[in-house]
């Protein structure tokens, strides 16, 4: 299906709906540069060059610290063979990333070839040979070391993930083509073989010494933090059924392990039957015979089932506190560590490490075909991954979200980075990432060519911008007043048993799950009886926070949106359907878009305000909307699902955006110019009078072909 005829049945939500595409103007190429020019797109100021120049980063009063203060984490990923960029790749990597802010970099599936529904693997860390995959390639730690040394002459810190996607088999020690895994999740929590590898691995890169900055890993200042399994947890896997599907030596190990655990918190068969309430014959000789499908069974019974999970639970302990303490003690490594992330295990379990970590995505494309499948929804409204993340936050350890994303082609995708550096600020979350930037050795794309990479999505790269003024530079507040509610261990795990869910939020307490887009929130983890909130969701059409900085929306069903309205950076992402937006000093109103939606941010750089104090400032403005490749088709599918049936090609196609901004100067103090790729300006813009006394107006429009324009104040 062509996309002229996708649009007529996007356009339900807004009230253009009826407006053919032939009523709008042509979309325009624009692909942001691949370079860090120094003008008013340029947010490198922000960051202190070069990263760990203040110390390691270390907590206290549950945040992350280095000699200077805070640390704030504004931060994105590297995915598989992006890791390992030509040393020009790399300059150039380092100079764009500084310029929008970025402070952090995540490095992630480095430990197997990453590939994808549409691509062949490319190489990650270890030399490519049939008969080990153990050994490091030296020409991919050249890379690695060198683009690192360039992160940090930038200001910028990496985040090291060690296990994420190998696949331990006989290459890696193990004898006859029976003892290969049929997975390594889960697997490698409790398998003795597949830990010691993970040390292996640990060892080896942590303990490389970089030759460009003279520091090994374990010792590096630049290193913020080190990440010891992702998405990966014995829980996790025995709840979707993949445990129950072990094959020798697998089960045999698990069982070996779980009598074990039994004969340490038993004395004897007959205390099991009591406690259990079974009698010797149904146990089965469960010290020495017991299958994996004989555990599955008898977790049906209560008592069973509680031990298994305590079993677990213990089980997953170990290796946790295990390998963090061969990582910091053995090692010696420097940087904070965390486990994996919540979600996949128990937050009783990773609060025994350094800090917390979690991941989320709004509408994630489902693999259901060869194109994959993805909701094509706002979530401006229902806010409902803000509100979510921040109600599981563990008070107390500081806490990041490493990834979080509105995949391509949702084509609301501006909204998410912006939401996800507001309520972090506002909640004074550690670190946030977006996933990702790339995930292969291109690094000047002219196309966007995967679902989850930022390196090419102009309408998400245009507001990063302002994104690291709200987040790194703290234009939005941290909020002063706070909900903590408390979870207690004993109700939490009879949950666990019950349920099977490893979660738990502030909803769970009993407290409206929206308080989090007014206040701090976090849970209590504790012993003792929890206290229960106040339950019910709040029904307030407009929901601000208690800073009064950001505010949801909703007076229209539907068609809600969501501001930031702070000293230095303000920003709309919604539905404008013709309202007057007022952001303060500032007032916006946005015309007609394709999808009746549209995302508009403006930050001064040099942080020098809005005009209102006559003050001379460089603004940024940006204003993005449709956003896609040329050439390409989408196919409408049931309950608001898209699928690409052509990704088309470069270069990137972008809408220009209508809109008005009333500024708070008479128009002589206020020049405007539309900015090309490069960020450089290209044209002027009119400056006119306004009808407010003292106050002048900006018209913005497809005819400029630009998402960018720079607003300057004398």
């Amino acid at each position: 299906m062509k996309r002229f005829l996708v649009f007529f049945l996007f356009f339900t939500t807004g009230s253009y709906a009826q407006d053919a595409l032939e009523n709008f103007a042509p979309l325009f190429p624009f692909v942001i540069s691949y370079d860090g020019p120094q003008n008013v797109t340029n947010m490198s100021h922000l960051l202190q060059a070069p990263a760990g120049q203040n110390g390691f980063i270390r907590i206290e009063n549950g945040h992350f610290v280095n000699d200077a203060g805070r640390v704030w984490l504004n931060a994105t990923n590297l995915t598989g063979s992006a890791n390992f960029p030509s040393h020009p790749d790399a300059d150039l990597l380092a100079e764009r990333l500084a310029r929008f802010g970025i402070n952090c970099v995540r490095l992630h599936y480095m430990d197997a070839n990453y590939g994808n529904f549409k691509e062949e693997p490319e190489q990650g860390i270890f030399t490519i040979d049939p008969s080990t995959q153990r050994n490091l390639d030296p020409d991919q730690m050249d890379k690695f070391d060198y683009m690192i040394s360039r992160f940090k002459a930038k200001g910028i810190y990496v985040n090291i993930n060690l296990h994420v996607a190998r696949k331990m088999d006989d290459r890696d020690g193990f004898s006859g083509s029976d003892q290969r895994p049929a997975l390594d999740k889960g697997v490698d929590n409790f398998e003795p073989r597949m830990i010691e590898l993970q040390k292996e691995f640990a060892r080896d890169v942590l303990l490389h010494r970089n030759p460009y900055t003279g520091f090994t890993y374990a010792q590096e200042p630049a290193v913020a933090m080190v990440e010891i399994n992702n998405e990966n947890a014995l829980f996790r896997q025995y709840f979707i059924g993949n445990i129950d599907k072990l094959p020798n030596p697998y089960a045999l190990e698990l069982r070996k392990q779980w009598n074990d655990w039994l004969h340490e918190n038993y004395k004897s068969v007959d205390e099991l039957s009591r406690a259990w309430s079974l009698s010797k014959e149904d146990l089965e000789s469960p010290f020495e015979k017991r299958e994996v499908a004989t555990i599955k069974r008898d977790v049906e019974y209560s008592p069973s089932r509680r031990d298994f999970y305590k079993f677990m639970y213990d089980a997953e302990h170990k290796y946790w506190t295990g390998m963090y303490a061969f990582i910091k003690d053995e090692l010696g490594v420097k940087p904070v560590v965390s486990g994996t992330q919540l979600r996949y295990t128990s937050p009783f379990l990773q609060a025994d490490l350094d800090y917390v970590d979690i991941h989320a995505y709004w509408c994630h494309p489902s693999p259901v075909n060869p194109n994959w499948e993805i909701g094509n929804v706002s979530m401006v409204n229902s806010m409902h991954y803000m509100y979510e993340l921040a109600g599981q936050r563990i008070e107390g350890k500081p806490y990041t979200i490493s990834e979080y994303n509105h995949p391509f082609p949702n084509q609301y995708g501006a909204e998410g980075q912006p939401m996800l550096r507001a309520y972090g600020r506002l909640q004074g979350w550690d670190g946030v990432f977006q996933y990702t930037y790339n995930h292969r050795k291109d690094f000047q794309p002219q196309a966007m060519t995967y679902f989850f990479d930022m390196i090419a999505r102009t309408d998400v790269l245009a507001h990063m911008p302002a994104c690291a003024a709200i987040y790194l530079r703290g234009d939005v507040q941290e909020a002063e007043e706070a909900v903590v509610a408390e979870v207690n261990h004993m109700t939490y795990f009879d949950q666990l048993s019950r349920e099977k869910k490893v979660t738990v939020g502030i909803e769970k307490a009993g407290y409206a799950p929206e308080l989090a887009l007014m206040k701090r929130t976090s849970i209590k983890l504790t012993e003792k009886p929890a206290a229960v909130g106040e339950a019910d969701h709040l029904e307030d059409r407009i929901i601000r926070s208690t800073t009064g900085e950001l505010t949801w929306n909703r007076e229209i069903e539907g068609a809600a949106y969501w501001t930031v309205n702070t000293d230095n950076t303000k920003l709309f992402t919604g539905f404008p359907e013709g309202r007057d937006i007022d952001l303060g000093e500032i007032s916006l109103k946005i015309g007609k878009t394709r999808l009746g939606w549209a995302t508009v941010s403006l930050v001064s750089q040099n942080g020098k305000g809005f005009g209102k104090n006559a003050y001379s400032s460089k603004i940024l403005l940006t204003a993005t909307g449709l956003v896609e490749n040329k050439g390409m088709e989408i196919e409408q599918l049931p309950k608001n699902k898209i699928r690409l049936s052509d990704w088309g090609e470069g270069p990137v196609q972008a809408e220009g955006i209508p809109a008005k901004i009333v500024f708070p100067l008479p128009a002589g103090k206020v020049q405007c110019y539309a900015l090309d790729a490069e960020g450089n300006r290209k044209e002027a813009v009119s400056v006119k009078k306004s009808k407010k006394r003292g106050f002048c107006e900006i018209v913005i429009g497809p005819e400029f072909k630009t998402v960018w324009y720079e607003i300057e104040t004398h």
